[in-house]
């Protein structure tokens, strides 16, 4: 009976851990397929041309354009600059692919413009990051644009499209379907697709955006790097083990050096207390010992009160010190002390 209890709370611990499991996958596979939203409107063909068109303006700077964007320029100059410079000198990634693409998609063949392109959109809660890879001569790069949105956008565009007649835009392409030969309907289908637009007030909205030059985003930075294989990216890593390794046991071997050296310090400062010792007995006054008279002569020998000897023999010093007389205290004797009556 107790086998048969084990042995269903085995199947019920198995059934609980098959459910968790899949839970589990289940939560997992949800949160990768699970894409932001876009932080602003954007096209997602036109952001990822504007990227291309920011390499290929900072990219083809003479030195003299390269020393004013790093010097007077915006942080986004300052950037696109000095990441170029780096993938140029540092990392060697010779001449860059030339992308000849400009912003406009009635010149990139409309939305088919991106069709032999590498690129990346990456959504975040306020900001939009593009990457597109350059085939250099020696190696890949990456060249990835930050985007932020453009609060001044919907101003400007505003403003420059109150001045604008739908009527005159019409006018306008029945004068180039006459000159084409087409009618102005199949005129107008044909930008419509290359400017990616289903109307006649979307690509008016879309004209003045090129005119103006300014889109619902703008960018804040820029980073272009070298893509390595992970053969290479394995090989920086172990030498960066090794002197990072190599760095720390110099230091350790050093400290341990300079730990050895403590056992001499008991010496040293022995010695030095020695030799301080003796200075002091060096500098110290010598006071003569008086020498008692060996034969006293009549009355009362006082030579051998050595406290008088000694006060004596300091007056005596110090009064043929004041008449000129500077013999050495070594030289004076005291041979009896008579007291006067």
């Amino acid at each position: 009976m107790e086998q048969f209890k084990e042995g269903d709370s085995i199947m019920k611990m198995r059934k609980f851990l098959l459910v968790f499991s899949i839970l589990a996958v289940m939560f997992s596979l949800t949160a990768c397929s699970e894409k932001k939203e876009k932080p602003f409107e954007y096209d997602e063909t036109e952001i990822v041309i504007q990227t291309m068109d920011y390499f290929e303006q900072y990219n083809k700077v003479s030195d003299e354009y390269k020393e004013y964007y790093m010097t007077d320029g915006t942080a986004f100059e300052q950037s696109a600059v000095k990441g170029i410079d780096q993938a140029v000198n540092n990392d060697k990634v010779g001449e860059f692919e030339s992308f000849e693409t400009p912003v406009s998609y009635y010149k990139t063949g409309g939305p088919d413009a991106l069709a032999n392109i590498d690129y990346e959109i990456e959504n975040a809660d306020d900001y939009v990051m593009v990457t597109v890879i350059n085939h250099a001569a020696n190696r890949d790069v990456e060249i990835t644009v930050k985007y932020v949105e453009n609060s001044d956008y919907y101003i400007e565009l505003d403003k420059n499209m109150s001045g604008v007649s739908a009527d005159d835009y019409r006018a306008q392409f029945e004068q180039m379907a006459s000159y084409y030969d087409m009618t102005t309907e199949e005129l107008m289908d044909m930008f419509f697709a290359q400017y990616g637009v289903s109307s006649l007030d979307e690509f008016i909205k879309k004209d003045i955006q090129y005119q103006l030059g300014t889109f619902p985003y703008k960018p804040e930075e820029m980073v272009v790097s070298a893509v390595y294989s992970k053969k290479e990216l394995m090989g920086q890593a172990g030498m960066n083990t090794l002197l990072g390794m190599g760095t720390v046991f110099v230091v350790l071997i050093f400290i341990s050096f300079i730990i050895s050296l403590f056992k001499y310090l008991p010496k040293l400062f022995e010695k030095k207390s020695k030799e301080e010792k003796a200075e002091k007995e060096k500098s110290a006054p010598v006071i003569p010992a008086p020498i008692p008279s060996l034969v006293p002569v009549g009355g009362e020998n006082l030579a051998g009160d050595e406290e008088l000897v000694a006060v004596i023999t300091a007056a005596i010093y110090a009064a043929e010190a004041a008449k000129g007389n500077t013999n050495s205290k070594d030289k004076l004797i005291v041979r009896s002390i008579k007291r006067v009556r």
